[in-house]
């Protein structure tokens, strides 16, 4: 594991109750008594990334620190020969995430990405309604991602230049879970309110297939909600929050930790969509099963959307999505 805050410390929770894994080293730089503690309950050795990465220490890390050291630990990962899950965004740029794309392709190596609403039953149900066609023709889809600023108690989400602000941190999830379901985009149109850690956002894409969705994110609400409706020929879907992952998301904040994670003492729950991530990816690196949901072409493919919609906002006009290159 490199680094053990809230979502890495669930991840740590998550692989040490997997019978195919044995966490053994942790690393990170800014390591709470949290952390330490998570790490030492799991039996797992504190250390730093270089000796982490020695030949023969490790198989595969996890990679769960902030956004902009993704792409230098990916890297360094990949070139000492070790399997690689980051948590999404799997980089800050699409430029950081083709060069990642790229090194692992001529390594032969394997990188997952934590894009983990593919693996939320509800979003997973929708997937399956609109490529099954159960709702007939699905033109439209309405998603939204509501959160408080996480920038109130971690300080580089304010820093857009590292975080990407709630675009990069939240819409993602939105914008990665339309691009699995409907294809490639073609055409995006973006707007932006707020000032820096504390911002909506509205992105609008049209699919090379034609459908439109539209997407709302926020860093400005008391609660953690999500919502998805599809809108289809022969029927409708919607779906609001999730209770599927061992917390609810849609409920007051009272701690004001600006955290909407499971809890340090938390137990595993054997089909909450963090650890059903984390087992596909390590089925994959251990050859016993297929590529998990979401891999490193999937990780650049939302990056080039979200880099269009930051685009849109600046020049406040639609920006096309040029297909990428194999």
């Amino acid at each position: 594991m490199i680094g053990v805050g809230a979502l890495g410390s669930m991840h740590l929770r998550n692989l040490a109750s997997l019978p195919a894994c044995r966490v053994t080293h942790v690393a990170d730089t800014h390591l709470s008594e949290g952390g330490a503690a998570t790490a030492h309950l799991h039996g797992a050795t504190l250390t730093d990334v270089a000796s982490m990465l020695a030949p023969g220490t490790v198989d595969a890390v996890v990679v769960s620190t902030p956004t902009d050291t993704h792409a230098q630990l990916v890297v360094a990962a990949l070139r000492a020969g070790v399997s690689v899950f980051c948590e999404k965004p799997m980089a800050r740029t699409a430029q950081e995430a083709r060069t990642l794309v790229d090194l692992a392709r001529s390594r032969g190596a394997k990188v997952a990405v934590g894009h983990v609403v593919r693996y939320f039953p509800e979003y997973a149900a929708a997937y399956d309604l609109v490529r099954g066609k159960q709702l007939g023709t699905v033109r439209s889809a309405r998603m939204a991602r509501l959160n408080a600023s996480p920038g109130r108690v971690q300080q580089w989400y304010r820093q857009s230049g590292r975080s990407g602000g709630v675009l990069l941190d939240m819409a993602i999830h939105d914008i990665d879970w339309a691009l699995w379901t409907f294809g490639p985009a073609a055409r995006v149109f973006a707007t932006r309110a707020g000032e820096p850690g504390a911002e909506v956002v509205s992105v609008t894409l049209k699919h090379l297939d034609g459908q439109i969705t539209y997407l709302d994110a926020s860093w400005r609400d008391d609660a953690f909600s999500t919502s998805l409706e599809l809108w289809g020929s022969e029927g409708f879907y919607r779906v609001a929050g999730s209770s599927s992952a061992g917390f609810e998301v849609s409920c007051p904040r009272t701690d004001q930790s600006g955290d909407y994670l499971p809890g340090p003492d938390s137990s595993p729950v054997p089909d909450d969509p963090y650890r059903l991530e984390l087992a596909a990816a390590v089925d994959w690196f251990a050859g016993t099963g297929p590529a998990p949901l979401a891999t490193a072409e999937e990780g650049l493919a939302a990056l080039r959307v979200v880099e269009a919609a930051e685009a849109s906002i600046q020049s406040r006009q639609p920006v096309m999505v040029e297909e990428e290159a194999a």
